[in-house]
């Protein structure tokens, strides 16, 4: 009876883990107002998501009853996510609208403690299956809304007519679904060979979709990840072969970024792209000159792209089109928190980057191929896409998620070095799991 209880109590779990990753994915909760004709924008709130965020905020309470121990081992190894979120708090005191930076930040605060209670709840590889399983799941009714229902799974606006949507708002949160999707369940596929026969068919499904969404930004990144999966293995080549295969994959970058600066507009118009991004090249330079008027405190978090900032209309103007973010991570980053704000996200994604290639080429942690595509990607898409620090996006999950995670396994190795020292007497915390290997899911990661 008691096995019985545990073992509903886990599948409760982690279908409430599978719920909350598809609310933070963004799918279905945009689909009534869709259905509706309303759009939320400015600072308004959608009022299935609020509800929806709702209980996932009751559930990651409820579940964390237990476990607050563990989750303060984590949130202490939170580093620059808990910079961030400080710099968001304070800046509300300087908001154009105080009001909306609150609640974003109060947002920002439950999406970032969703992604500390996977990570002290969770191994890594159960976490990658849930968010794999709310990635598929929304991969096939997406599918199967465009086919069944294509008034609603269809976009039918001027200039987006045709584009599959599915679940999603936007056929762009489709295409950034489709991305994640293929990063997921192409892991999955390469560490799960028993289950090939599921993650296979979901694979070509998400590229399927990414081709129907028209998303270039997807199709690109998509290409991004499976050069970088090619790439990976050089990291474990031994001694000077390895050196030499570094500095050749990062001559043809070089050569290739070099490449894209020179021929910028042929290539965006081979890529079916307006070379100006759809209005955005210089939309951000008019939005560089406004964040550089108040450089270090910004508007406030979330503070620019609202209804009561009378510069908003200038940027619709430079835009020829009504854009609620930056559609840059950095810039976002300059408008909301100013300099600091853009310097504490590089620098996070900078240490994610390093941490994983080398978690990755020290061969202890599968899922440290995961996190370096990850955040090579995050990198690579911050300047042309705002896709972090946003509450109650899946980005805001995933991103503090890994980055907690590598500073966790850094610190765990640091602590077991400790551990074999002749003349060391600094306490251990428990929680590394250090003389007791997988008696901790924190130490598990």
């Amino acid at each position: 009876m008691i096995l019985d209880t545990r073992r509903l109590a886990g599948f409760a779990e982690a279908a409430f883990c599978v719920f909350a990753l598809s609310m933070f994915l963004g799918a279905y909760a945009g689909l009534p107002l869709r259905v509706e004709g309303v759009s939320v924008k400015g600072g308004g709130t959608n009022p299935y998501n609020a509800a929806a965020m709702a209980l996932v905020l009751v559930g990651t309470v409820t579940f964390l009853t237990a476990r607050w121990g563990r989750l303060l081992f984590v949130a202490r190894h939170g580093g620059l996510i808990n910079v961030f979120i400080l710099m968001a708090a304070i800046s509300v005191l300087w908001s154009t609208d105080p009001w909306v930076s609150g609640r974003k930040v109060m947002s920002l605060i439950q999406t970032v403690a969703f992604a500390y209670y996977l990570a002290a709840s969770h191994p890594v590889e159960r976490v990658i299956r849930f968010t794999a399983a709310a990635l598929g799941i929304s991969m096939v009714i997406s599918a199967a809304v465009a086919i069944g229902i294509p008034s609603v799974g269809i976009m039918s606006s001027p200039g987006l007519a045709g584009n599959w949507n599915g679940v999603y708002p936007h056929k762009s949160g489709l295409g950034a679904a489709t991305a994640l999707s293929v990063l997921f369940f192409g892991w999955l596929w390469r560490n799960e060979p028993g289950r090939r026969w599921l993650h296979a068919p979901m694979l070509l499904l998400s590229l399927f979709l990414a081709i129907m969404a028209h998303s270039r930004t997807a199709q690109v990144t998509i290409g991004m990840m499976v050069c970088l999966v090619i790439f990976l293995p050089l990291l474990r080549l031994p001694g000077l072969a390895r050196i030499w295969a570094v500095y050749g994959v990062l001559l043809a970058a070089f050569a290739l970024v070099t490449l894209l600066y020179l021929y910028f507009n042929p290539v965006m118009e081979a890529l079916g792209k307006d070379p100006s991004l759809t209005g955005r090249v210089p939309t951000w330079l008019g939005l560089l000159d406004m964040a550089w008027e108040k450089p270090l405190g910004g508007y406030g978090y979330s503070g620019f792209f609202i209804n009561a900032l009378p510069e908003i209309e200038d940027v619709w103007r430079r835009a020829g089109w009504t854009m609620w973010s930056a559609h840059s991570a950095l810039i976002e980053m300059m408008l909301a928190l100013g300099i600091p704000g853009a310097v504490v996200t590089l620098w996070a994604m900078l240490e994610m980057l390093v941490r994983s290639l080398l978690l990755w080429a020290g061969g202890t942690h599968r899922w440290a191929s995961l996190a370096l595509v990850y955040g090579v990607v995050c990198l690579a898409i911050a300047p042309v896409e705002s896709l972090l620090f946003s509450g109650g996006d899946i980005h805001t999950v995933l991103f503090p998620l890994i980055y907690v995670l590598l500073r966790i396994a850094g610190a765990r190795s640091a602590a077991a070095t400790r551990v074999v020292a002749p003349r060391s007497h600094r306490p251990i915390d428990p929680h590394y799991g250090l003389g007791r290997p997988g008696a901790d899911p924190v130490a598990r990661s």
